[in-house]
């Protein structure tokens, strides 16, 4: 490496760098795109940082890689943690490829958004792709191919990763993507009103000044304090600055419309109950019987519903939709699932078909790893989530049985694709063909995986005409 030698730890069949600054904060501020990474002297120990929302800048713009102890010209894949989670890639690793796992700034530091240019926006997002900048100019010194790159997350991961399709600052640095569970177009991914939150933040710690050097879990604390339904800081869309490179200047939906987004071979899809991690909130606020008296309760807030003749007929169609026949704790579920990841899903999905090949899948396998099953409410299907105990188990997992084939199900479809840009193989047993965006059909991942008919079109197209009626139209 350029920046000097590191010194890797032994595994089971591969070694893995801990702790590989792939940038600085210290010239440009906590806010703002991070600048070249820094060199040493002597050799620098692996270490394993943890980085979190109130974590000191430098210490999440490092990055790992685990690569196997043979090969050469090897294909990457870079996970975007999204969040401040744990994942062991050794399985992966084992199937002969690379796997760069990233930090990055998170919450109010990796994502507040203002008109000034001391808090630009999506620091976070930057981060990413300087990361990608570091794999393409030091992977080589790793045996890695520099010209065989998938980037991959899940959740608000796989939003961050679908942003950089929506970038000119990241385009050439990758040449597929995986976004498991999550997509840029969700609400809660990207900030329409990121700018007013930032104003909130400024007034209650006394300017800019002061939250420019607060310390930064006085600034989270702050951030806290905001009354919102997801995230308090997301993506967002940035005002072009001078001396700063600018991300996102086009709201998410706006570019897809246009057709202004980087085609690339992609992965994408949903686990089957996304909305079952939910369900300890769902019993606790009681929402079958809130919902028995009124089911308005339930609109999403984004859609800023005030006038009651929009929300009565709203509220009859969704009625009806969900709960004419089942008012329980499981239709509740699956609305949630579909209003907050399954209909964003699709409609990502159906975009990025309409110029590349999209590999759309369900993952429906419920086992003994994942979201623990809540008392009283069985559990039918995989949870959000889920599928990573299968992708990144710890070492000393020892699976059997539905959820060792599982297992192996996945790590051969995602290395596949690692490594070809397609998952398909001659050994599958089985053909993931590519999305047609006219008539979609899906891999549906459990035991036997299979390809079925898309089985919630009628809820996706529903709730398309409402997204687009009440929320994008507005934006």
């Amino acid at each position: 490496m350029a920046q000097g030698k590191m010194r890797g730890l032994e595994r089971d069949g591969y070694i893995s760098y801990l702790g590989v600054p792939y940038a600085s904060a210290k010239e440009n501020g906590r806010y703002k795109k991070a600048g070249i990474a820094p060199t040493w002297t002597g050799i620098r120990e692996s270490r394993d940082p943890y980085c979190t929302p109130r974590s000191e800048v430098e210490d999440c713009l490092q990055l790992d890689v685990h690569l196997p102890k043979v090969g050469k010209s090897l294909p990457i894949l870079v996970w975007v943690k999204g969040s401040s989670g744990d994942y062991h890639p050794g399985k992966l690793v084992q199937e002969g490829i690379i796997v760069v796992i990233v930090r990055h700034r998170l919450g109010a530091v990796g994502f507040m958004c203002s008109q000034e240019d001391q808090i630009p926006g999506n620091a976070g997002v930057k981060d990413l792709v300087l990361a990608l900048r570091w794999v393409r100019d030091n992977i080589v010194a790793f045996k890695g191919n520099p010209h065989r790159v998938v980037v991959a997350g899940q959740s608000f991961g796989a939003a961050m990763v679908e942003t950089l399709t929506l970038s000119s600052m990241a385009r050439g640095l990758y040449h597929g993507i995986i976004l498991q569970g999550g997509t840029v177009l969700a609400p809660w991914a990207f900030n329409y009103d990121a700018n007013d939150k930032t104003d909130y933040m400024k007034i209650t710690m006394n300017g800019t000044q002061s939250l420019l050097k607060s310390a930064i879990p006085d600034v989270v604390s702050n951030s806290e304090d905001l009354d919102v339904p997801y995230y308090p800081f997301g993506i967002c869309k940035e005002k072009a600055f001078k001396n700063e490179e600018t991300l996102l200047s086009e709201a998410p939906f706006n570019s897809f419309i246009k057709g202004k987004f980087t085609s690339v071979p992609t992965i994408i899809g949903y686990n089957s109950n996304e909305a079952y991690v939910f369900v300890s909130m769902l019993k606790q606020i009681k929402a079958v019987k809130k919902m028995a008296r009124d089911v308005m309760f339930l609109l999403p807030m984004e859609l800023q519903l005030t006038n009651e003749r929009e929300m009565h007929p709203l509220s009859k169609q969704l009625m009806d939709a969900y709960f004419k026949d089942n008012m329980s704790i499981s239709s509740l579920l699956e609305y949630h699932r579909d209003v907050y990841f399954m209909c964003h899903i699709h409609r990502s999905a159906i975009f990025h078909a309409t110029t590349g090949p999209v590999y759309y899948y369900q993952f429906s396998h419920s086992g003994r790893v994942g979201v623990e099953i809540e008392s009283g409410v069985e559990k039918t299907g995989a949870a959000h989530s889920d599928e990573l105990g299968y992708l990144f188990p710890n070492d000393v997992v020892d699976f059997d049985g539905d959820d060792a084939t599982v297992h192996q199900h996945l790590t051969k479809l995602w290395t596949n694709f690692v490594k070809n840009l397609n998952p398909n193989s001659e050994h599958n047993g089985y053909q993931w063909s590519p999305l047609d965006p006219y008539e979609p059909r899906l891999l549906d991942i459990q035991t036997e995986p299979r390809m079925i008919d898309f089985p919630h079109h009628r809820h996706a197209e529903m709730w398309d005409e409402i997204y687009e009626k009440y929320f994008f139209r507005r934006h």
